[in-house]
């Protein structure tokens, strides 16, 4: 098997199949074998997140997808990721907060105070936001500091005991667990809860491994940044449907042999 949205669809219907609940992050349900608590980290693309919350809610299932303030790649705050935001919560998905963590040690009051401040701006300016932090490529000294705290700026820390260790938590980053591996985690539930973060990026662009993985991903990102220069009148003119799908194509193949290059 390789990793693809049909591939994503058939772990989670095997997890109702097999008689599986989906519990938020912010309840207060106890773990137990059967219980999952799923998560999306949304890394890259909101377009591939949406998507994966339209295979969520056509199977009838919650999840929550945490979003970056402050990425490099997309802006939560420009109207277009707004509405793909607000798209993703009427999808019946919970959202919550993706916070980066500075490699060098940070002072707790301030780093607390910042990540509150971003977290009551996203509520205010996006969507209602559930009560959740993830952090974004966390260190694990940092991880090690914090699994002890349940809530951390009165946010539930995901990455706390009672979803790490009280809780089975597997993780696809990069693609460290097969499809075959989430398959029988679903169907043959271990004695505690569940916690399962399928990345978007990875079973929207899919493949076998991370090359392919970036080069069906490449598109996604190039699309989205496209949006805001499309709103120049040289470049509407020219392009009015955006750049078209070959010249995003040939980005993608030409990334893919500089990887196989440097892996000669």
């Amino acid at each position: 098997m390789e990793y693809s949205v049909r591939t994503y669809r058939s772990i989670i219907k095997r997890a109702i199949a097999s008689g599986a609940t989906f519990a938020s992050f912010a309840s207060d349900a106890p773990s137990r074998a059967g219980l999952i608590h799923l998560r999306h980290d949304v890394d890259y693309s909101l377009e591939m997140a949406r998507d994966i919350a339209l295979v969520n809610a056509n199977l009838g299932v919650s999840a929550t997808f945490f979003v970056l303030l402050r990425s490099q790649i997309y802006n939560a705050l420009s109207p277009w990721s707004r509405r793909l935001i607000q798209e993703i919560r009427s999808l019946g998905q919970a959202v919550a907060i993706h916070a980066p963590v500075e490699s060098a040690p940070v002072q707790a009051d301030r780093f607390e105070t910042s990540l509150r401040d971003d977290f009551d701006f996203l509520c205010r300016t996006v969507v209602p936001l559930v009560p959740v932090v993830s952090w974004h490529n966390p260190p694990s000294e940092f991880l090690e500091q914090t699994v002890g705290r349940p809530t951390i700026a009165g946010l539930v820390n995901v990455y706390g005991a009672r979803f790490t260790r009280d809780s089975a938590y597997f993780s696809d980053s990069n693609m460290r667990h097969s499809p075959e591996t989430f398959l029988r985690l679903v169907e043959r539930p271990a004695d505690k809860a569940l916690h399962l973060l399928p990345h978007p990026c990875n079973w929207v662009a899919g493949g076998r491994t991370m090359a392919d993985v970036f080069e069906g991903m490449w598109p996604y990102i190039i699309r989205e940044r496209e949006y805001e220069v499309r709103d120049n009148a040289f470049y509407a003119a020219t392009l009015p449907d955006g750049m078209p799908a070959p010249v995003l194509k040939l980005f993608a193949e030409q990334w893919r042999l500089a990887v196989e290059g440097k892996q000669a």
